[in-house]
């Protein structure tokens, strides 16, 4: 019996990069990435100079926050638009051009199949970002950023790109058209983006009161935003973009006072949330990927998925445990108006300190009145004045 041939690592993985790396049009999207980043960090730094007279901070953590906050933000817009296109095809490609039953003749098996063309699409992604990061510690020369902002930024990143990818390919597998698949998935991203920011803002004008920070957590730009500016101010926090980042990152509370402590980062939800998708979409994809037999699911697979999602719960809950003393959630309340309390008159006086008044007389004395005998008719003094005043001459 001939033994059954044993495939070293993933050929999809080395095939796809290969095919994909080989023409210009990576390293000319690349290259454009690059100057496109340098571009808008130049822009950043002249509008900063500028507006800087307006401020008291120093100027350097102002330049530092600012170009680190753009970049990080133009990254993001770029593995929202991008990844969706990337992953979009994958598996409907492969049915379009109708070479996928050829991979399903091979001895790998579906799941490897999906598995590789994930890490394939990915990896392209991942390579724009990390080009990114020599140009974006240029901002620790200015100061303003630390090594850890850029360490929760790259988290992020790679959890919304991973996240979007896994949506893309979904799609995919779920349509088998691209066109269909890369229009659904761009749809999402754009209802991630936008969805949550409209119903915050909807929300806060229908109670007339700050809305619940639950909202923006599955919006990308809040968790990076979270993730980028401090909950309490710092130096060179008086500016546009600390506000801007503020209100993006569900801190509204902080910006109107009524926020006493620090409130945890809506990234901390973000991520688990994002975790989460990604594993369901991820399982659903290969049933969906079989040719027959696509929801017969063995004990094992089930095995599998308990223990991965068990994983996933305790990591998030210890990450929650080890930092439950960093973070204060207590709000201002809101004063409301007191009843007013009637008291009587010898109890306001008392609580006054002040002495008790003898109450008077109700019964005044008689006093005798002048006699009218005295008095000259008013008639004849009233006609006397009156003919004195009409005759000068008299």
């Amino acid at each position: 019996m001939q033994a059954r041939p044993r495939l070293a690592g993933n050929p999809i993985i080395v095939k796809e990069l290969r095919s994909r790396m080989r023409g210009a049009r990576a390293f000319v999207m690349l290259t454009g990435t690059l100057l496109l980043l340098g571009a808008v960090s130049y822009g950043l730094y002249r509008i900063v100079l500028s507006t800087s007279r307006y401020t008291n901070a120093p100027l350097g953590p102002q330049i530092g926050q600012a170009l680190f906050n753009g970049l990080v933000f133009l990254e993001l817009m770029i593995v929202c638009f991008v990844t969706p296109a990337v992953t979009a095809g994958a598996i409907s490609g492969e049915r379009e051009k109708l070479t996928y039953e050829m991979l399903l003749a091979t001895p790998m098996r579906p799941t490897s199949i999906l598995w590789g063309k994930l890490v394939s699409a990915l990896s392209y992604v991942l390579l724009l970002i990390f080009a990114a990061i020599p140009m974006a510690s240029l901002v620790f020369i200015f100061g303003g950023v630390a090594p850890w902002d850029m360490l929760k930024s790259l988290v992020v990143l790679v959890s919304v790109t991973v996240t979007l990818g896994m949506v893309g390919l979904f799609m995919s597998a779920w349509l088998g058209r691209t066109g269909q698949a890369t229009v659904l998935s761009y749809l999402a991203v754009l209802a991630l983006l936008i969805g949550p920011l409209l119903v915050y803002i909807l929300v806060a004008v229908i109670r007339q009161d700050e809305p619940p920070r639950w909202i923006l957590v599955p919006n990308p730009m809040s968790a990076l935003f979270s993730a980028l500016t401090a909950a309490a101010p710092s130096a060179g926090s008086d500016n546009i973009f600390w506000g801007i980042g503020m209100a993006l990152g569900g801190n509204v509370g902080v910006l109107s006072g009524r926020q006493t402590g620090i409130p945890r980062p809506l990234y901390h939800y973000s991520l688990p949330l994002y975790g989460s998708t990604t594993l369901v979409l991820y399982l659903l994809a290969t049933r969906l990927v079989q040719p027959t037999r696509r929801w017969r699911v063995g004990w094992k697979e089930v095995l599998v998925v308990c223990v991965l999602f068990v994983v996933l719960g305790g990591v998030v809950v210890m990450a929650f445990v080890i930092t439950a003393d960093r973070y204060d959630t207590g709000v201002t309340p809101v004063p409301t108006a007191v009843p007013a309390v009637t008291l009587p008159v010898p109890a306001k006086r008392a609580a006054m300190n002040l002495p008790t008044l003898v109450p008077l007389p109700t019964e005044l004395p008689e006093v005798a009145s002048p006699s009218l005998a005295l008095l000259p008719a008013p008639a004849e003094v009233g006609h006397v004045a009156i003919y004195a005043a009409m005759e000068p001459g008299r």
